[in-house]
């Protein structure tokens, strides 16, 4: 097998294919040059320059040539297309893992993190908690200001959950007015620590759009993980956490029996 030979993985002499595009596309421009440099040593050799094939000879280059700079176009456009193309797959998969509105990770991208970190504990064991939380009457909020406002409310809150939580904790949005937020290494006690910690922020934060205040506040549900959960019995803590702050009055946090 030669040296350029592609392998299954789409690998070319132990380089990935890009790679590979791009020194294909040297390697033919180094090939032209060379072409070019001997025909012209050709031409100033005594012996050479007035063979009667030389005519013939230089147009066979000339020809050769013109193909080796089309190539070199094709291996242009092939490289930058797949660049575009890499591009343009992280592009979507950054946007099929994140809110458009609050920029915070998704539905999908929060389920995700939540099996690695279950198989993380499985392997190396510890712990993690969850925390489900709700705008407290936040359709109160759009029926009073307006559905801008009560967009705006929900990119100030994410915004102010993200920055008030630990680097490798995730908050993500759920749906509607739902977050939920996964604390790895982090027990019950610690987790209704963080959760006093959010509600309070909230309830003190003045949130303003177009010169008018915003109060709203929070219910939150706290759950730690408990061994043999799956992630949507994690979820459903939870969630069932919540809704017990709900039932007590809102504005406050509660865990699940």
């Amino acid at each position: 097998m030669n040296g350029d030979a592609t392998s299954g993985d789409g690998r070319v002499s132990g380089l990935p294919r890009r790679w590979a595009l791009r020194r294909g596309t040297v390697g033919m421009m180094l090939q032209e040059q060379k072409l070019q440099d001997w025909l012209a040593r050709l031409a100033e050799t005594e012996g050479y320059a007035a063979h009667p094939l030389m005519t013939e000879f230089r147009a066979l280059a000339d020809e050769h040539l013109k193909l080796m700079r089309q190539l070199t176009k094709i291996a242009k456009i092939s490289d930058r297309i797949q660049t575009d193309t890499r591009q343009m797959a992280q592009a979507l998969h950054a946007a099929s893992q994140t809110d458009p509105l609050t920029e915070l990770p998704n539905r999908r991208h929060m389920v995700d993190r939540l099996e690695a970190e279950l198989c993380r504990v499985g392997r190396s064991g510890g712990g993690f908690a969850l925390i489900m939380l709700d705008i407290d009457h936040f359709k109160e909020v759009n029926d009073a200001f307006g559905h801008a406002a009560g967009d705006h409310v929900l990119v100030e809150a994410a915004g102010l959950l993200r920055r008030n939580l630990r680097g490798h904790d995730l908050c993500a949005r759920w749906g509607g007015e739902e977050f939920l937020i996964l604390l790895p290494d982090t027990d019950q006690v610690q987790a209704e620590t963080v959760a006093e910690k959010l509600r309070g922020l909230i309830a003190h934060h003045s949130i303003t759009h177009q010169g008018r205040g915003i109060g709203v506040t929070l219910s939150l549900g706290v759950a730690a993980y408990r061994p043999g959960r799956t992630a949507d019995d994690c979820i459903q803590a939870a969630d069932d956490a919540l809704y017990i702050a709900k039932r007590a009055g809102r504005n406050r946090w509660a865990t699940a029996a």
